[in-house]
C-alpha cells in the first residue's frame, strides 16, 4: 500500500495541484469579486419624546465587495443603514452609523463619513403671521385690494434652533389678469431673515394651506369704513360688556359720490348677548344701506368679552387718622368722620375690612390756626374711589398748654 501511493508521487501532487489552480481559475473567472457603491437611506431610530434633530443626511454611499454573483443584484433596501439615538441629548454630537450587510459582503467604506454629526434640540412651537407675496396683475381697468387671510396666522413645529431663525409665513397669489374676485386655498411656505427661503423638511406648519381672497373689481368710487357690532340684549344680570374685538375692523365700500360722502360706518349683522356669562366669539355679515354696496362679502369674526360689572358700596362712618402733628399742639377736626364710596369687584367689595381703609389728614407744615385740608384716602385692595364725603375738613390747630 505504501509503495503504491510512493509511486509517481510528484505526478499525484502535482495533478491535485494543477486541479486546484485551475478550480480557482474558472470560479475567478465566471464569479469574480467585484465592488460597488450603493446609496442607502438613513433610519434614525429611538429619539426620545420632545427632541428633534436638525438638518440629517437622508441618504448616505455605503461601498461594498464581494463576489459578482451577490454583489450585482443588489439595491439600497438590502442594506440596513441605522443611527441609534436613545441616548442622544440635547446639543451637537457625532453618531455612529450601523451598516448590516448581505453575507457574504465586505465593508469597503461609508461616505461621507462613518459617523453623522447631529444637532439634537428640543421640540417648540411658534406662532407666525402669513402675509401674501402677489405676482403680475389683475387686468387693466380693475383694482386687486388687499388680500384677506383664513387664518390669518399658522402654528410652526420643531427644532427651537430652527424656529428662531423664522420670521413669517408666506403664501404666494398670482393675480394673472383676474376680472373678478379670486378665492384660492394655497400652500404655505416659511420666510427667515432677509427674505430667505426656509427648507420645510424638518417642520411641521399647522395648517399647510391658508385660504386667500382677494377682492377684484373695476375701478370704480370706493371708501374704507369701520365696521360697527350691533349687539342685541343684555349679557347676564350682574355682569357687562368689557371688550368687542372685530376682524376685519374695516371694509371697502362702492356707490354713487353722494352716497359714499354720507356712510361713516358699516354696521353687522345682530349679535345676541341676552343672559350672556362667558365670552362669545361668532361670524356674522354685513349690513350695508341701500344704495350702497361691499366690495366683497366678507364673514366678520366678532369676539365680544365679558366680566363680571363692579359694584359700589358707601362706607358711613370712616374716622380720621392724623399724621405728621407736630408735637406741643392739639388738633380739632370738623367733622371727625366722613362718608366714602367705593368701586371695585364683587369679590373684593365683599370682603373689605375696616382696617382696609384710612382716612388721613397730614398736618405736615400747617401751624396753630384753622385750615381747610384735603382727606387722604388709602385702601389696601384694588378698589376705586369714587367719592368722599366731604372731600375737606377744617383742621383747628392749638397750642397744647399741658394743664
Amino acid at each position: 500500500m505504501q509503495e503504491f501511493l510512493r509511486k509517481d508521487l510528484v505526478y499525484k501532487v502535482s495533478s491535485i495541484l494543477l486541479a486546484f489552480l485551475l478550480w480557482f481559475y474558472v470560479t475567478n473567472l465566471q464569479n469574480p469579486t467585484i465592488d460597488k457603491t450603493v446609496s442607502v437611506p438613513v433610519v434614525y431610530n429611538g429619539l426620545k419624546q420632545g427632541l428633534v434633530t436638525g438638518e440629517k443626511p437622508s441618504n448616505i454611499d455605503i461601498k461594498i465587495k464581494g463576489p459578482s454573483s451577490v454583489i450585482n443584484p443588489l439595491v439600497s433596501k438590502d442594506i440596513k443603514a441605522i443611527v441609534d439615538l436613545s441616548q442622544a441629548k440635547m446639543g451637537e454630537s457625532s453618531y455612529p452609523v450601523q451598516v448590516t450587510l448581505p453575507s457574504g459582503t465586505e465593508l469597503i467604506s461609508i461616505k461621507p463619513a462613518a459617523s453623522i454629526k447631529l444637532q439634537i434640540d428640543a421640540i417648540t412651537e411658534l406662532q407666525l403671521s402669513v402675509k401674501v407675496k402677489t405676482i403680475n396683475a389683475v387686468a387693466q381697468g380693475y383694482s386687486g385690494y388687499d388680500p384677506v387671510i383664513t387664518p390669518s396666522r399658522v402654528v410652526v413645529r420643531g427644532a427651537q434652533q430652527l424656529l428662531s431663525s423664522l420670521e413669517y409665513a408666506q403664501v404666494t397669489m398670482d393675480l394673472n389678469g383676474a376680472t373678478d374676485n379670486l378665492a384660492l386655498s394655497l400652500p404655505v411656505n416659511l420666510v427667515g431673515s432677509g427674505g430667505a427661503q426656509i427648507p420645510t423638511n424638518d417642520l411641521e406648519i399647522s395648517p399647510k394651506t391658508v385660504q386667500v381672497f382677494v377682492p377684484v373689481i373695476q375701478n370704480i368710487p370706493t371708501k374704507t369704513v369701520p365696521i360697527k357690532p350691533t349687539l342685541v340684549g343684555k349679557p347676564a344680570q350682574e355682569w357687562q360688556v368689557s371688550r368687542i374685538v372685530i376682524e376685519p375692523e374695516t371694509v371697502k365700500i362702492t356707490g354713487g359720490y353722494d352716497m359714499l360722502t354720507k356712510i361713516e360706518s358699516i354696521e353687522t349683522q345682530p349679535i345676541d348677548i341676552t343672559g350672556l356669562q362667558e365670552d362669545l366669539v361668532v361670524q356674522v355679515g354685513l349690513t350695508a344701506p341701500e344704495g350702497i354696496s361691499t366690495l366683497y362679502e366678507p364673514v366678520v369674526k366678532i369676539l365680544v368679552q365679558v366680566e363680571e360689572a363692579p359694584v359700589t358700596k358707601t362706607f358711613s362712618e370712616i374716622p380720621l387718622a392724623l399724621e405728621n402733628q407736630t408735637p406741643g399742639t392739639k388738633v380739632a377736626l370738623n367733622p371727625e368722620i366722613i362718608k366714602l364710596t367705593l368701586k371695585g369687584s364683587r369679590e373684593e367689595i365683599g370682603t373689605i375690612k375696616d382696617n382696609d381703609i384710612k382716612a388721613l389728614i397730614d398736618l405736615k407744615g400747617l401751624g396753630v390756626g384753622t385750615h381747610n385740608v384735603e382727606v387722604k384716602i388709602g385702601i389696601t385692595k384694588n378698589l376705586q374711589v369714587l367719592k368722599v364725603e366731604p372731600a375737606k375738613i377744617d383742621v383747628t390747630i392749638t397750642a397744647d398748654s399741658g394743664g
